[in-house]
């Protein structure tokens, strides 16, 4: 039961939904997996299952589960403050949790699990984002997936990255497989996990479709695709 409980937790988005097909499949497995092992009956009175969610020293909201809303969805929004919060339960019965953040915080640093690193430059005159990063030598994973968004006015084409994969004495022979996705403004990447022994060093080009001011950094994000609380994110711009 705890392996569908994390596997849903992991890959379920804000909305409900899953991020690629193959999550969806396997976190409707869980999802059915996870009803069976719950289908037990809750407690009833004062063995009810009972929530409470607080931060710091203080608890400020009670959920209570039983036989009646067991499989209702209790939503409960947190103030916009930065801090450690904590849930703790009494009774009996089975609860799912999802905690939904949004934020941008500024020079916060966070550990480097992939020493993910990036630089813009030209080549061959087009604008191109260069990506380093290594592979743990002991991780058991068995795949990872390198996400890159492009900045606004700029899309990754089938052609650009294709020519990439054809070069044999680069980073892109470490790539299995590749997917564009939201007409080009998403490049996912995905690595083989046998590649642990150097520093790996990807150069993908961009086609700029039109011109942009101010342009906002884009994001890169390397996860363990079996395990994606081991994730590394990082910025670019291409001004």
């Amino acid at each position: 039961k705890q392996w569908y409980q994390r596997r849903v937790a992991i890959t379920a988005g804000e909305n409900g939904g899953f991020r690629s097909s193959q999550d969806t499949v396997i976190g409707l497995q869980a999802l059915s997996k996870f009803a069976e092992a719950i289908n037990a009956d809750m407690g009833t009175g004062n063995d009810d299952l009972v929530l409470v969610i607080g931060k710091g020293r203080s608890y400020f909201e009670k959920v209570i589960i039983n036989n009646d809303n067991r499989l209702a969805v209790k939503e409960v929004i947190f103030a916009p403050a930065i801090g450690d919060y904590k849930i703790k339960w009494t009774g009996t019965g089975t609860a799912f949790v999802q905690l939904v953040s949004t934020y941008h915080i500024s020079g916060f640093e966070y550990e480097p699990i992939f020493g993910l690193q990036s630089t813009v430059s030209m080549v061959d005159d087009m604008q191109s984002v260069s990506v380093l990063f290594t592979l743990p030598r002991d991780a058991p994973s068995t795949m990872y997936l390198l996400e890159i968004s492009a900045p606004t006015g700029m899309v990754f084409t089938k052609a650009l990255v294709e020519g990439q994969m054809q070069l044999t004495d680069g980073g892109f022979s470490t790539i299995t497989r590749y997917d564009i996705k939201e007409g080009g403004q998403r490049l996912q990447l995905y690595i083989d996990p046998e590649a642990r022994s150097d520093e790996i060093v990807l150069i993908i080009p961009l086609h700029s479709k039109f011109a942009v001011a101010n342009r906002m950094p884009a994001q890169i994000s390397l996860v363990d695709y079996y395990n994606p609380s081991l994730r590394q994110t990082i910025f670019y711009i291409i001004k």
